[in-house]
């Protein structure tokens, strides 16, 4: 039998798209997380505390529905107050974006890169052209069969989700544009059925229409913890109150290296989905006693 398809988000974008900011949340929603020790003071005990996350994980109901911010209802409510409101992003955390990428702009462009040699995530940078160009060729790349087919999921997030289900309510914030939504959407159904409750995204380096701000998405749904790749993303949200797992494939991204950081509380560094869920599952326990 197939697994249940994800739903459509219309209610997720049904929101005006504004200027974001941590300011722009709606009163109370970055408050749920106050009482989760930072991840960072978490990961050095994580592996010694696995056993109580495990416990926990053993014996939970599947994911509900949707909390009142505009997400796309999956189920029933029961249960989901204590659930862990947990954040993932898609690119390079989920799929290997990158590494599709690449391959199209050989492919099309010529153009040579690794994913070593990306130490920003930011193509006009890494590629030596102005915006506008860096954005056509990603567009391309979006029509062609390289995305349509080639993105590939990263090891062991699947599972890893599936053994955090019963313990965190997991939603897809993504910065891509809402061009792509219907392909990422098969995409996330075809791959990660069963998974996510709301999928919401931020529009960004888009040809046309407004974009939001990660740390306003999260914000606005209620979301206590972000796995994300990106620094940027990862400083932004932490100085938003939000938990940051900092996702650095095997210590494969450059990107996530940057010289002075970012260091903060609320963030925390890891390689793999194993140690993501070795803090989301010690998180996860600290919350459902509170």
């Amino acid at each position: 039998m197939r697994p249940r398809a994800l739903a459509r988000p219309a209610a997720s974008l049904g929101q005006p798209d504004s200027p974001a900011g941590p300011h722009h949340a709606a009163a109370g929603c970055g408050q749920r997380g106050a009482a989760l020790q930072s991840p960072a003071a978490l990961a050095s005990t994580a592996a010694a505390e696995r056993g109580v996350a495990s416990s926990l994980l053993t014996g939970g109901s599947s994911p509900s529905s949707s909390s009142g911010s505009g997400g796309v209802s999956l189920g029933s409510s029961s249960g989901r107050e204590r659930q862990l409101r947990v954040a993932v992003d898609v690119d390079e955390v989920l799929g290997r974006f990158l590494h599709s990428l690449n391959k199209f702009c050989l492919e099309a462009y010529d153009m040579r890169y690794d994913v070593s040699d990306y130490w920003v995530y930011d193509f006009a940078k890494i590629w030596e052209c102005c915006q506008d160009e860096s954005n056509e060729k990603v567009h391309a790349f979006f029509d062609s069969h390289h995305f349509a087919a080639g993105i590939e999921t990263i090891p062991g997030a699947y599972d890893s989700l599936l053994r955090l289900r019963p313990a965190c309510e997991f939603m897809v914030v993504t910065s891509r544009q809402h061009v792509i939504q219907e392909p990422t959407l098969e995409w996330l159904e075809e791959h990660f059925p069963e998974v996510f409750s709301e999928v919401h995204f931020g529009n960004h380096f888009a040809l046309e229409g407004a974009s939001r701000k990660k740390s306003e998405i999260c914000h606005a749904i209620g979301a206590e913890v972000l796995i994300d790749d990106n620094p940027a993303y990862a400083k932004e949200c932490a100085e938003a109150g939000i938990h940051v797992l900092l996702y650095d494939w095997q210590h494969g991204y450059p990107w996530s290296k940057t010289p002075d950081g970012p260091r903060h509380d609320r963030i925390t560094r890891v390689r793999d989905w194993a140690e993501v869920e070795q803090v989301l599952g010690v998180l996860a326990a600290q919350r459902s006693m509170t």
